[in-house]
């Protein structure tokens, strides 16, 4: 394990160190944030998950579809169905291949997300206090934590107007089940969230109609809500692991995933970059932080573990290759957030 001196020497210092500076910062939030909630989310692939649980027939045909966009995959069997139903054919495998895509999708889910009463309060509630030093959030993560991290933001905002809590575009009420996506902005005194892949609980019509699952207080927990829209038909807006081509893919067919890109490309602020490594597939990314070419300071965190200073330094370096415009500063990530 690397010492604080060889650490320096690779330029990573504390978080506390860069505090100052990156007060008020922009935040990215990668799959090492919600690790740090749970182990479960530390998958390379939910479609790998998916397929791992179908027999080899289902599984067979699901790879056959070249993709790992669960709503593609549906909406063509939906089309071969249609098409059968007007010849008179049989639709009795393309129904059934329908069905087991959508129950394999939910208990997936279920396998990977823990159940609300799993889900420790207090460190919801702490890390929605430590929000406090960042401004807008752009996340990679399509799970359901931050859902429960803003609403206990809402709550605390609530007790103490002092406390500034986020919007997500989601504010105009749809029906009691959802809320509808506006690309504009009524809440002046809020912060913003950006869903930068969709989440589990962001649900798409057409091109520029999605909606968030809405949780009543008195409703079953959101993952029970999320198996209920999919049993009838509906698969979360999410990008789900592939290829950079085929996320970009993804993106540009949903008004609401390109408007949460563009708004990341257009901050010029400060950014704080935790829990990403910037691999190839999430080159969209990396793009849309080097859009804008006024220089920009970034503050990256660094998972050191059981690294060796050679690999920390190539890691660093690759970084910095990414970024060559920019002033790209790197901290321990476990100093960051008090989980």
């Amino acid at each position: 394990m690397l010492n604080e001196e060889e650490l320096n020497e690779l330029g990573v210092s504390d978080w506390k160190i860069l505090a100052k500076d990156f007060r008020g910062s922009d935040l990215l939030l990668g799959n090492g944030f919600s690790l740090n909630f749970t182990d479960r989310f530390d998958y390379k692939s939910l479609f790998k998950k998916f397929l791992a649980k179908c027999n080899p027939k289902h599984r067979h045909i699901f790879k056959s579809f070249e993709t790992t966009n669960f709503e593609f995959i549906l909406e063509k069997l939906s089309y071969a169905r249609d098409v059968n139903k007007i010849f008179g054919i049989k639709t009795s495998k393309i129904e059934d291949a329908i069905e087991r895509l959508k129950d394999g999708l939910i208990k997936t889910i279920q396998t990977i997300h823990p159940r609300a009463g799993d889900i420790d309060k207090e460190r919801l509630k702490r890390i929605a206090t430590q929000l406090d030093r960042f401004n807008d959030i752009f996340t990679l993560n399509y799970d359901l934590f931050l859902y429960h991290i803003i609403m206990v933001l809402l709550d605390m905002h609530k007790a103490d107007e002092n406390v500034r809590p986020y919007s997500d575009y989601f504010w105009d009420r749809h029906s009691i089940q959802f809320l509808k996506f506006v690309d504009h902005q009524d809440y002046p005194q809020h912060k913003l969230l950006y869903y930068l892949h969709g989440a589990l609980f962001l649900f798409q019509e057409s091109f520029d109609d999605i909606f968030k699952l809405r949780k009543a207080d008195d409703s079953p927990e959101l993952v029970e809500l999320i198996r209920k829209v999919i049993q009838e038909g509906r698969i979360p807006l999410f990008v789900s692991e592939g290829e950079h081509e085929q996320k970009m893919e993804t993106i540009t067919q949903s008004y609401y995933l390109r408007f949460a890109l563009q708004k990341l490309q257009e901050s010029e602020k400060s950014l704080v970059i935790f829990g990403t490594s910037f691999s190839n597939p999430d080159r969209h990314i990396v793009n849309a932080i080097n859009h804008n070419r006024n220089k920009r300071n970034l503050a990256v965190s660094i998972h050191v573990g059981a690294k060796s200073k050679e690999d920390v330094k190539s890691k660093i370096d690759r970084i910095k290759k990414k970024f060559p415009r920019h002033t790209v500063k790197f901290f321990k990530s476990e100093t960051l957030f008090k989980f």
